[in-house]
């Protein structure tokens, strides 16, 4: 669809001469930025900083669809450039930021200097939402909430005309609309792994999660020429490293899936490079249906090296309780599933693990941790359960009387935003530490290292560093911080190694490889931990953290609650 306001600008001039995109600065430690092991093991970027794990996808987007209408266009990444922000939009006539929740400290320190120096601001991103964001609102000349493609043009027409509104509420867009990333508006050096999007929406409606409320139940599937031009361009301009497909369930539709697992691998045979992939999977890849069986083998012919699948909890009540009823399928235990995937498919994969179920006790803790330990998965991202805006869980909280404040947005952060029913949040807080520490012990992790190097395939996985690259970073693995741990399992390693493939063989090395790559994770989640350790321990609480909703219904709500909370629940 052309808009008439799109036709003039196109005809009689641009927008303006110059526009900014700011991706804002991530200050919190978080589980996903793997930070600790970019800054201690890999090369620095352009500017003499730690690589960034991902680059800003949604801004590359949004950066392609506007160049038509300035003359000059640029995207910053606040995570990368550390150039004083004044000086980046010095020039510019319009500044566009756009960021998550996780953000907010960043996106709203950027706003204000954006504001301050006078300039016109437009504010979109999964972070814009007029109710929880009150001083983004009042700052931003204009913001675009939800997804952008099905508004930009309106928004484009009304500063080309003047007449701009205030706020744009974006629907959900047909795939022929997505917006396509251009790879040239960043410096590949700066990042760990590119990204790309093929699909938006999940069939699962699980109790807590966004998705659907985001994205719907239905999967929107992006053109294929669209995601050919991204895999042709990533390798045009020398990308040969890893490919993160940030669709928030890959397999969300098996059958279009495996579709678009064979058209990735007759592009690759096409440019002559098979790029590392990994994504988001659901645990039901594992289901004995012909389709997912097809599927597994695909994904093995297809270059996936990792995949994060959202396990949750082995606490049967909450999966049924939160609507994750995926993970029951079957007569397989959850271990028995997580190994035929990395069986069949050859690949790692990473697990997240959620807390604070209404079912969830201090008892319950010992045996998540050794459900967890039980596992071949070293890498587990342990969050306790949050309720974000418009999900159901979001909406029972409320309805009950629980909820208390909005969500951070980091589900890695150790906080919740309502009242636990069984435990305290006190009382979760400390257990979520013990989780960590009871998984990111040094015995119990690299138990589950060599678990998984036993299993893995290393056919999959074909080296994505340069050999000066990979030196450099075996060197400062087993030179620097933990480097006697890693030293001290390394001979297991080799042993597991040489028996599978023989000495100094592909396979041999490869196995050494993901060893040392577990230990590059492993700096970051000890360090995580240990950070997780000293937040909590320093944290104050209020009386009605202090008490279970259960014991809080039995002594009356209003009167614990009081003026306790900083947050009235209805207001939210």
């Amino acid at each position: 669809m052309v808009k008439r306001g799109i036709e003039v600008i196109n005809t009689t001039g641009k927008i303006a001469r110059r526009a900014v995109l700011i991706y804002p600065k991530f200050y919190d430690h978080t589980f996903w930025s793997f930070e600790r092991t970019l800054a201690k093991y890999t090369p620095r970027n352009e500017f003499g900083l730690p690589k960034r794990s991902l680059p800003p996808l949604g801004l590359m987007g949004l950066f392609n669809h506007l160049k038509p209408y300035y003359d000059n266009i640029e995207l910053i990444d606040r995570n990368v450039n550390p150039l004083p922000l004044e000086e980046l939009i010095k020039e510019a006539d319009h500044v566009y930021i756009g960021g998550m929740i996780a953000q907010q400290k960043g996106f709203l320190e950027d706003a204000e200097a954006v504001k301050d120096a006078g300039k016109l601001l437009i504010a979109g991103g999964t972070i814009v939402d007029e109710h929880s964001q009150p001083r983004l609102m009042d700052m931003a000349d204009h913001l675009v909430e939800n997804e952008a493609e099905m508004v930009i043009d309106d928004l484009l027409e009304g500063l080309f005309h003047g007449n701009a509104e205030k706020l744009y509420r974006g629907t959900h867009a047909p795939p022929e609309q997505f917006f396509q990333p251009d790879y040239s508006c960043i410096n590949m050096g700066n990042y760990q792994s590119m990204s790309v999007q093929i699909t938006r929406g999940c069939p699962f409606n699980c109790e807590f999660c966004d998705i659907v409320a985001r994205f719907g139940r239905k999967m929107r599937i992006a053109p294929w020429e669209h995601t050919e031009k991204a895999f042709r361009q990533m390798f045009q301009f020398g990308w040969k490293g890893t490919v993160f497909i940030v669709d928030d369930n890959f397999i969300g539709n098996p059958t279009e899936t495996v579709t678009l697992l064979k058209k990735l691998c007759e592009i690759e045979t096409e440019i002559g490079y098979r790029f590392p992939k990994y994504s988001e999977v659901s645990l039901n890849l594992s289901d004995e249906k012909p389709v997912m069986a097809e599927l597994r083998k695909w994904f093995r012919k297809a270059y996936f090296i990792d995949n994060f699948i959202g396990v949750e909890t082995n606490n049967i009540a909450a999966l049924c309780e939160t609507g994750k009823k995926q993970n029951l399928r079957g007569e397989k235990t959850v271990q028995e599933k997580l190994t035929l995937i990395s069986e069949e498919t050859g690949s790692n994969m990473m697990i997240g693990i959620i807390y604070g179920f209404d079912s969830d006790t201090s008892e319950s803790v010992d045996d998540l941790i050794d459900f967890i330990n039980s596992t071949h998965v070293p890498t587990v991202m342990v969050g306790l359960l949050q309720a974000p805006r418009n999900t159901e869980l979001w909406n029972r909280m409320k309805e009950e009387g629980r909820l208390v404040e909005e969500a951070t947005g980091n589900n890695s952060d150790g906080t919740m935003n309502f009242i636990p029913y069984s435990i305290s949040e006190q009382e979760a807080e400390r257990n979520y530490v013990r989780i960590l520490e009871g998984i990111y012990s040094e015995d119990v992790f690299f138990t589950r290292v060599k678990r998984a190097l036993r299993l893995i395939d290393p056919e999959v996985k074909d080296g994505t560093k340069s050999t000066r690259e990979s030196m450099h970073c075996a060197l400062r693995i087993l030179t620097k911080e933990n480097s006697r741990i890693y030293w001290r399992h390394l001979k297991d390693a080799h042993r597991i190694a040489r028996k599978r493939f023989g000495s100094k063989t592909k396979g041999y090395w490869y196995i050494l490889s993901e060893y040392l790559t577990y230990c590059a994770r492993y700096t970051h989640m000890k360090a995580q931990t240990r950070y997780m350790r000293e937040q909590i321990e320093s944290r104050s609480y209020s009386q009605w953290q202090l008490r279970p909703w259960r014991e809080i219904q039995g002594l009356g709500t209003m009167r614990l609650l009081g003026s306790a909370l900083n947050v009235s629940v209805q207001s939210i």
